[in-house]
């Protein structure tokens, strides 16, 4: 079991977690206020299970890390890390690779995934860009299919 301290969703208090809601906004304007107003409509005991699966999956991503970022496990954890970004909002192939960089490249970021594992920011970059590539490729071949028929 995790300690308090290396999950992801414990980082931030509540005033904090207003602050970053506040900040996404003005970043990401529409879809980040859609995702604030999808989060709040959520109850706190939905709230709480939402936050350990979460933490589940990212600690299961640690488990695997020494597999490799491109190993059948790494791929279906994300796969799952997928879906659990469905109860925020509907991520695109372009977000989830941005997703991706922004783990890494973003010190506030950044340090949070290092809590779980000092390598884990970089890993998680390169796992999703590879995930990404698979689903595009995948896009790419369904959408050539239906072109040639």
């Amino acid at each position: 079991m995790m300690s308090k301290k290396n999950k992801i969703s414990d980082s931030f208090d509540q005033e904090q977690e207003q602050q970053y809601q506040q900040e996404a906004v003005e970043r990401w304007g529409d879809k980040a206020a859609q995702s604030t107003q999808l989060w709040n409509s959520y109850s706190e005991a939905q709230k709480d299970a939402i936050k350990e699966e979460g933490n589940a999956i990212y600690q299961e991503i640690v488990d695997n890390m020494h597999k490799g970022a491109d190993s059948p496990e790494v791929r279906a954890l994300l796969l799952r890390w997928h879906e659990h970004l469905r109860h925020f909002y509907e991520p695109s192939i372009e977000l989830l690779g941005g997703l991706g960089d922004m783990y890494n490249d973003d010190p506030e970021f950044n340090a949070n995934f290092a809590r779980l594992h000092p390598d884990l920011p970089g890993f998680l970059k390169e796992a999703i860009a590879i995930y990404v590539d698979e689903l595009e490729t995948k896009w790419l071949e369904r959408e050539l299919g239906i072109l040639e028929e």
